[in-house]
């Protein structure tokens, strides 16, 4: 367990995000956009499961990977080189995505194993303090279950295997969702020496990332329907589409959480939380792309129920889960998350009646109302703290 020179950040260390970790996350981008598109070439529920499975484990690869760096000292050959290294892999995953189900399901499962079970043995050899060791020990033994099932997946088709699959994505959720948890053996969080603010600093970098890819899907459908008349009206609700939901993840809501992880000693907890909310608001913004994308590819014909489905769908999502880590987090209930939702439910209901461009630009007003809403309140609340 012990190394001559640990690799852990010191209280000294940099903590600002530094430029190898901004490059890691690029290969991401790619990811969300293989993504996206794999939905969009299989919209089914079958598809839909297909994506998520995929998503999970993309964004296994990510948040584990993250952790691992904010631990680590960044400045760190060592550190570096096992960025780069998972960085490679998970390109060749990344790359595998829209064939995961098909011919090279080999390839996805064999790179995100790779990674998985390569870093977290890694790990254990860079001089980790007994808490975090033993949780990265518990980390393996539960990746170890999910493996066999990932690897059984690959004999299939895609049928059995989105099965197989859809058991070892379960199997690595409940683990993370459980800070894996084994009979007798947990983790303290207030023992885990985790930079709180730091994390959520790379979940919301990651985020907006996630962000740029729906604005990337929207201009490459713009690229394609140019002689559509249409095309600027449903291009301009897409872009501001993505503005509210910035507005509602970036505006004020950072400021908050910081403020609040000053305040406590577990900064583990809020961490791993804040992880599972991030899964839910990436996969809304999935469904937010591809429905942006059937949208400006046909804007005046009646939506059908998938693309109603990914147009109020995302958006919902996105409110479900902004809304409950408010709450648990920050012990805060704000109306207005179920407000939005309750008007996206209303509004997706009578959105078969008019042109896709419009049922659109219904989904954007309840994000805008909670943006607005969001604005009103600080204000209030620094008003009153005058």
């Amino acid at each position: 367990m012990v190394r001559a020179t640990s690799l852990m950040r010191s209280a000294t260390s940099e903590d600002q995000v530094t430029r190898v970790e901004l490059f890691f996350d690029l290969v991401f981008v790619f990811a969300l956009s293989q993504l996206s598109h794999h939905l969009l070439e299989h919209l089914s529920w079958l598809g839909a499961g297909e994506t998520f499975v995929l998503l999970l484990a993309v964004y296994k690869v990510w948040v584990y990977t993250t952790w691992s760096a904010t631990l680590l000292d960044t400045s760190r050959r060592e550190v570096q080189w096992m960025l780069l290294i998972v960085m490679l892999v998970t390109l060749f995953m990344n790359a595998s995505i829209g064939s995961a189900f098909g011919a090279f399901g080999w390839l996805f499962a064999a790179s995100y194993l790779l990674v998985q079970l390569g870093r977290g043995a890694w790990m254990l050899s860079v001089g980790l303090d007994r808490t975090t060791h033993d949780h990265f020990v518990r980390m393996l033994i539960w990746g170890c279950m999910s493996t066999p099932f990932w690897i059984a997946g690959v004999f299939f088709d895609h049928g059995p295997r989105l099965m197989f699959w859809g058991v070892a994505a379960a199997i690595d959720l409940s683990g993370h969702m459980l800070a894996h948890r084994l009979p007798g053996r947990k983790t303290e969080g207030s023992q885990v020496p985790l930079p709180g603010e730091r994390i959520f600093e790379r979940f919301g970098l990651f985020y907006l990332i996630a962000l740029g890819e729906t604005i990337l899907s929207t201009g490459l459908a713009i690229a394609g329907n140019l002689t559509d008349p249409m095309i600027f009206l449903t291009g301009t609700i897409s872009l501001i589409g993505s503005v509210a939901i910035w507005w509602c993840y970036f505006h004020g809501l950072e400021q908050d959480i910081q403020e609040k992880l000053a305040s406590v000693n577990d900064q583990f907890r809020p961490g791993i939380l804040a992880g599972n909310t991030l899964l839910i608001l990436l996969a809304g913004l999935i469904l937010v792309a591809v429905g942006d994308q059937l949208v400006i590819s046909d804007p005046v014909a009646r939506p059908d129920l998938s693309t109603v489905l990914l147009l109020f769908g995302g958006p919902a999502l996105f409110l479900a889960g902004r809304g409950f880590f408010i709450r648990k987090v920050l012990g805060l209930r704000l109306p207005p998350d179920l407000a939005g939702i309750t008007a996206l439910t209303v509004l997706a209901s009578l959105s078969f009646l008019v042109p896709a461009f419009v049922a659109a630009a219904g989904a954007v007003l309840p994000l805008i109302g909670v943006a607005v809403s969001d604005t009103l309140n600080r204000r209030r609340t620094r008003q009153r703290a005058l």
